[in-house]
């Protein structure tokens, strides 16, 4: 637990940070945090946060997102109660944030954002084109941080291939976020790892143990 009470997650498309907002969302509650999460992936809609609501709501985390009759729209619709979320202080708020340029949308609120406590992760899958180099982490991060007027707080290592992660994809991916941290002059917040490998990892960085929750179209 960090002291900023609103923990941004941000990334490419494929990095994984979806999978990762909501199963810290649920590690929070289940520690007995009053949690809401907030989908806030209103640009362009692939797997967000709201395919897993029952789930979470099951779980006792409030889920914003936008109402149901919009929920499977492409539009830059603010979810409801969002504001209330925000300024509530007996929240942890979990917020799922659109892939790359996407992130704009965040741009929206970046004043409410400046009026509270925030970390922003920059998810980092070493296996996707985009973040796959350190310059392609530095030119997301740049790009991410531009469009969404915030400031990335650390690096999140989430090397993996869905149910196909290896024990070599984590270890290979931490080396190149390692680098690209300390270029870029930022902590490797998590190292991030799916329960079948835990424990099997050796590392200074915190781990984040990892529970796949989504289903995809081709696991059906």
């Amino acid at each position: 637990m960090a002291p900023e009470r609103v923990t941004i997650f941000v990334g490419e498309f494929g990095s994984g940070k979806t999978e990762l907002a909501v199963n810290y969302a649920l590690y929070l509650a289940q520690n007995g945090h009053k949690t809401a999460i907030v989908d806030y992936d209103l640009v362009k809609p692939y797997f967000r946060t709201r395919e897993n609501q029952s789930l979470l709501e099951q779980k006792g985390v409030f889920v914003v997102a936008p109402e149901k009759r919009l929920a499977h729209t492409d539009l830059p619709i603010l979810p409801q109660d969002l504001t209330r979320i925000l300024y509530d202080p007996t929240y942890q708020v979990v917020m799922d944030v659109g892939g790359g340029e996407s992130a704009i949308s965040l741009g929206q609120i970046h004043q409410k954002l400046a009026e509270v406590t925030y970390q922003a992760f920059l998810v980092v899958n070493a296996l996707r084109p985009f973040t796959s180099t350190i310059e392609g982490i530095r030119e997301v991060r740049t790009k991410i941080e531009k469009v969404a007027r915030i400031q990335i707080s650390g690096l999140v290592s989430n090397t993996n291939l869905a149910d196909e992660t290896k024990l070599a994809h984590v270890e290979q991916g931490l080396k190149l976020v390692e680098e690209a941290a300390r270029q870029m002059m930022l902590p490797v917040k998590w190292l991030v790892v799916p329960t079948w490998l835990a424990g099997q990892v050796k590392t200074d960085h915190p781990i984040f143990e990892l529970t796949p929750y989504t289903k995809y179209p081709w696991m059906e």
